[in-house]
């Protein structure tokens, strides 16, 4: 996975293999490595609640169980936009984001479903 910052999408972009989100949204990679791991696990085990990898990962990275609601707390905004790859990889500038996360907004995510 990568994360990138960005002012435009670029067009070459499958939209299956990214989603834009509010880079005001998230504080550290790991909150982002985390609500996609927990995506993954959905899916694996059936749990899921979106029908997509990406709407799921913005369902655990908003901490909720409404997609309208994850889209709105996530949506990208002129020159605050975070790019994150599911897979691939792209040249363009990589996200400047800390590693580590505070424990608490990671607990935050983790316990969204409960």
């Amino acid at each position: 996975m990568q994360v990138y910052e960005i002012d435009d999408l670029p067009p070459e972009l499958n939209e299956e293999g990214y989603i834009q989100i509010n880079k005001e949204t998230v504080e550290s990679m790991e909150e982002i490595k985390l609500a996609y791991h927990l995506s993954c696990e959905a899916f694996k085990n059936k749990t899921n609640i979106a029908k997509k990898l990406k709407y799921e990962f913005l369902l655990w990275l908003a901490h909720t169980r409404d997609i309208k609601n994850a889209m709105k707390k996530t949506a990208p905004k002129k020159g605050k936009t975070l790019l994150v790859l599911f897979s691939g990889e792209i040249n363009r500038k990589s996200a400047k984001l800390k590693e580590k996360a505070d424990p608490l907004r990671l607990e935050k995510i983790s316990l969204s479903r409960i």
